[in-house]
């Protein structure tokens, strides 16, 4: 079950963080921060930079269904004003949907959303490594590091205040770095080989279409589980 974080106790939101700060993309950073440091082979960075984006995908997951109740508390506590003016920043450059946003992740693309301007694959070995080093020093990476220590100091009404503020910062950051990734075209799958029972299943459905097999739409296996389609922009 999805948290309500702005009702939960401080205890509950303490061990919800836990899972955050410890998802894939803040292992991968520091392995692709290893390997800019120590001028690896480019095809490394490359196949770290996949494990990094894949660490990302998991985190937008986990935190995109938090976005408006964040703001709400953003903008309603004097003490996180700060942060307004980069909440603004990123909702009046916003080009994607949040649906064009989740189809992007996963190397699809919407007709209504915009083109990313810049291809990954086609970015130089100098230019690659640029990326890596812009994404590396992130802010988000800084306020995780933040989070980790608040999440260790002994707890009290004033810890977990601050905690909850961190993570504002936090959710913050993460929208910045979705709004920079939103101009790189990258498919994380690109390149990868099909496991053959993948291929050998894909040729079974494929003949069953053809041989006169029926396929279903989204509405109509949505109306045989008896589920509610919702649209979203």
């Amino acid at each position: 079950m999805t948290p309500n974080i702005g009702k939960i106790t401080s205890q509950q939101f303490h061990d919800w963080i836990v899972s955050i700060v410890n998802e894939g993309i803040f292992i991968s950073r520091e392995r692709l921060t290893a390997l800019l440091a120590k001028k690896s082979p480019h095809e490394a960075l490359e196949e770290e930079f996949r494990e990094f984006f894949n660490g990302y995908y998991a985190l937008a997951l986990e935190l995109e269904e938090h976005e408006e109740l964040v703001l709400k508390i953003i903008k309603a506590t004097d003490a996180l004003a700060h942060l307004n003016h980069r909440v603004s920043a990123v909702e009046a450059q916003r080009k994607s949907s949040p649906l064009g946003r989740e189809a992007r992740r996963m190397g699809l693309s919407l007709h209504s959303a915009p083109v990313p301007k810049i291809k990954v694959a086609a970015l130089s070995v100098d230019e690659f490594q640029t990326l890596m080093r812009t994404l590396g020093n992130w802010q988000i990476f800084v306020s995780r590091e933040r989070l980790v220590k608040l999440m260790k100091t002994e707890k009290s009404s004033e810890i977990a205040e601050r905690l909850r503020a961190e993570f504002c910062e936090f959710f913050v950051s993460y929208l910045e770095l979705e709004l920079f990734l939103e101009n790189y075209d990258y498919d994380p799958d690109d390149g990868l080989e099909l496991r053959p029972e993948f291929i050998e299943e894909l040729e079974r459905e494929t003949e069953y279409i053809r041989s006169g097999g029926k396929m279903y739409t989204l509405e109509e296996v949505a109306e045989e589980l008896g589920i509610d389609l919702k649209c979203m922009n």
